[in-house]
């Protein structure tokens, strides 16, 4: 019940990922990015598989590549939707038959689309096609206005079948009902130049990605104060994806 895009700014040459879906918190779960790429985990969502991605990419494997063998560690997989992309101009998706319909990606140079439980593919080529037709705008709202593009092309489905754990039996009913009715959308981008806006998310709205719209608008103005008042000493590293272990401390 998610669409996500991964993308690289050809610009800059800073790496992003950006989506929405129908349950809380997407920016704790599907986005993973850094200075080799960026990569989505969504449908049955698996976080490990977007760091053993970032994992791979970080040792100089291709987008393909680092998919494919993480996917093939993964005995679930036909449950997964995985995006990533990488340097050069490589991109991969993944979409599991078991994913909930309408489901599937696209694969354009310089990005990846996918969604699931989504109303039809409309909703996937409007994000291709925002982000191909906006190469000018800023690239995190750039990402952020493709997903907006996706939810106003139709986005996810209204009702979603649910089994009773009990009988076996399968009734139709509301993804608001189910999920709570909150939404929730995040961007998250790895830059050479990192800025304060870079990583925003709303875990809990019932129009989650025209609030982060709104909230992008508001960091952006909001680090333009403080690099005034500061006189430019606040040096930002935003949080993204970056190994763990005993070499990094």
């Amino acid at each position: 019940m998610t669409f996500s895009i991964v993308a690289r700014d050809e610009r800059t040459g800073a790496f992003g990922a950006c989506g929405y879906t129908d349950i809380s918190s997407y920016g704790a779960i599907v986005p993973h990015v850094s200075l080799h790429g960026a990569a989505a985990t969504q449908a049955y969502a698996n976080v490990d598989n977007g760091i053993e991605v970032m994992q791979l990419l970080h040792t100089g494997q291709s987008a393909r590549e680092a998919g494919e063998a993480v996917l093939a560690g993964d005995g679930r997989r036909e449950m997964r939707q995985l995006l990533v992309t990488g340097e050069g101009d490589q991109n991969f998706a993944w979409t599991g038959d078991q994913c909930i319909p309408w489901h599937g990606h696209r694969l354009e140079r310089d990005h990846a689309v996918g969604a699931n439980s989504i109303k039809s593919a409309a909703v996937i080529n409007a994000i291709s096609e925002s982000f191909s037709a906006s190469a000018e705008v800023e690239f995190t709202l750039r990402l952020i206005q493709a997903i907006q593009a996706g939810e106003h092309a139709g986005g996810h489905v209204d009702n979603v079948e649910v089994t009773d754990d009990t009988t076996g039996a399968i009734a139709t009913r509301s993804t608001s009902e189910v999920f709570g009715g909150v939404m929730s959308a995040a961007v998250m981008v790895a830059a050479p130049e990192p800025e304060m806006w870079h990583n925003l998310r709303v875990d809990a709205h019932p129009s989650a990605i025209d609030e982060l719209v709104e909230t992008y608008n508001k960091a952006r103005h909001s680090a333009k104060l403080v690099a005034t008042f500061y006189k430019g000493s606040i040096r930002i590293k935003p949080y993204y994806w970056r190994m763990v272990g005993e070499s990094e401390k």
